[in-house]
């Protein structure tokens, strides 16, 4: 028999351009990272685990990633990122604390950017003088990058936003790849919440990523093992639709 074909090579910062003269390559199975088995272990090990960044995301997709029900997000970088036009999300930690925003689309309340408006949720703001405390973590379980507009149907039920959400995130900076993370949520325990004063100079703006200033433990996955473990399968199931290279996480 003839012997497997290698993954392509990976590649951090960039997707695979789609082009009209040309179908998306289906990646195979071998291309597509399996998720790590969990063991009593390893669940002890990262409930003790500690994240020293938090990263901003919206209220809802914050409170789905806590309820179960979404474990992918879609990043492109924000304004205050740096690196330019084609810059594309920087995944700068593995496991970080979730740092609940607002989301204020021009005209629109946000249950309509929403596929399921049910998950409205309504964070902290700073600048109300609100401090803003971090109850759920994450842990990178899997990353991937594209410019696959496939992407918007073939992933249509491992998140909350509506499809035309979805579209303006992958179309803004167009010059940049899309970045598909895997996230595991964790509930933080009580004790170890850390709220964040409201210090819009230190927190605020349109940065990605903060540092802390002390470690938040990750506390209680969100989803069993083999729930998890169900869900990442269905995601590398649909990714197989999807034109998109490996992306590195440190």
């Amino acid at each position: 028999p003839s012997a497997p074909v290698a993954a392509p090579k990976h590649r951090a910062s960039r997707g695979v351009r789609v082009r009209q003269s040309r179908a998306p390559r289906r990646p195979s199975r071998g291309d597509v990272a399996s998720p790590t088995r969990a063991s009593a272990s390893d669940g002890d090990a990262r409930r003790n685990a500690t994240a020293s960044v938090a990263l901003k995301e919206w209220a809802a997709v914050v409170a789905a990633l806590k309820s179960g029900e979404q474990t992918v997000l879609f990043r492109k970088g924000g304004l205050r990122d740096g690196g330019g036009k084609s810059k594309g999300f920087n995944l700068k930690s593995g496991r970080f604390a979730l740092f609940p925003t607002n989301y204020h689309p021009p005209n629109k309340d946000a249950a309509d950017v929403l596929a399921r408006p049910e998950a409205s949720r309504r964070a902290p703001d700073m600048r109300r003088g609100e401090s803003v405390p971090l109850r759920v973590a994450g842990e990178v379980t899997g990353a991937w990058t594209t410019y696959d507009p496939c992407v918007l149907d073939a992933l249509g039920e491992h998140h909350v936003w509506s499809r035309e959400t979805l579209a303006s995130r992958l179309n803004w900076k167009p010059e940049a790849p899309i970045a598909i993370v895997e996230v595991r949520a964790f509930v933080v325990d009580d004790d170890d919440v850390v709220s964040l004063p409201p210090d819009v100079d230190l927190y605020g703006g349109c940065a990605s990523w903060v540092d802390l200033p002390e470690p938040v433990a990750l506390g209680t996955p969100a989803l069993s093992d083999a729930a998890f473990e169900a869900r990442a399968e269905a995601l590398r199931n649909a990714l197989e639709a999807v034109e998109h290279e490996p992306l590195e996480w440190e």
